[in-house]
């Protein structure tokens, strides 16, 4: 009956949510069932943040309960399911990073500037510690593990405070990732890691030296004998 109600609020203008909704969201986060943390569950909050349906005091309860439950390292050494609560953790940040750099929000500088810069710094360590680099499965559905932490990060870097330190700390971040992930690119991880710089680029945030002399730090043969390196070579290019 819950997951009816709130499918009902997904084509409803006027829907609001209570507080024991807002609260069985969060709880069904990393959902293992793909038509509840999808369709249902993704699509609510980004319905709730982007349609401004939740209040500030619910929005602030979301961000208490991701800090405090630190979801984003949530049994970080674990994979299967616990890797779904760690992913879609991304893409709830990100809704909270739009909104609170949008000046139109409701959500404007709902955080406030530790919170901001934890939640940065948080997201670039995260990146360099992956170690399942799932795009699909088929038992769960769409993990996109690489691409919901880029989004999140390609939001963090068009923020005034995401500075220069941690430019350098997403460079060195990402290459750590791309020299570990043990497959090909085949879920267009690759692209949305990408957007991280083009973002960068464009908000002169990540200068054209500094971006060559990162990709020249890679010592990955292109013609090489070995598969795995052959594969991140090509996450990389």
């Amino acid at each position: 009956m819950k997951s009816e109600e709130l499918k009902r609020k997904l084509v409803d203008d006027k829907a609001t949510y209570t507080d024991e909704e807002i609260k069985w969201l969060f709880d069904h986060i990393g959902d293992s069932d793909g038509s509840i943390r999808d369709d249902l569950i993704c699509n609510s909050f980004g319905y709730g943040f982007f349609k401004e349906k939740f209040s500030l005091e619910q929005a602030r309860f979301l961000i208490a309960q991701l800090e405090n439950k630190d979801l984003l390292f949530y049994r970080i050494n674990e994979g299967k399911e616990a890797t779904l609560t760690r992913f879609f953790t991304c893409l709830l940040w990100d809704l909270i990073i739009r909104t609170n750099n949008d000046k139109h929000s409701r959500y404007y500088q709902v955080l406030n500037k530790n919170e901001e810069q934890q939640v940065f710094e948080d997201l670039i360590k995260y990146l360099a510690n992956k170690h399942d680099f799932t795009g699909f499965s088929p038992k769960y559905g769409w993990v996109h593990a690489i691409a919901h932490c880029s989004d999140a990060l390609a939001d963090s870097i068009l923020c005034d405070d995401f500075d220069q330190k941690m430019v350098d700390d997403l460079l060195a971040s990402t290459k750590k990732m791309l020299n570990k992930v043990d497959k090909r690119f085949i879920d267009g991880e690759e692209y949305r890691l990408a957007d991280v710089f083009v973002n960068g680029i464009k908000e002169n945030k990540i200068n054209s030296d500094s971006f060559v002399n990162w990709i020249e730090s890679f010592h990955l043969n292109p013609y090489s004998d070995e598969l795995l390196e052959y594969y991140r070579f090509n996450n990389l290019k």
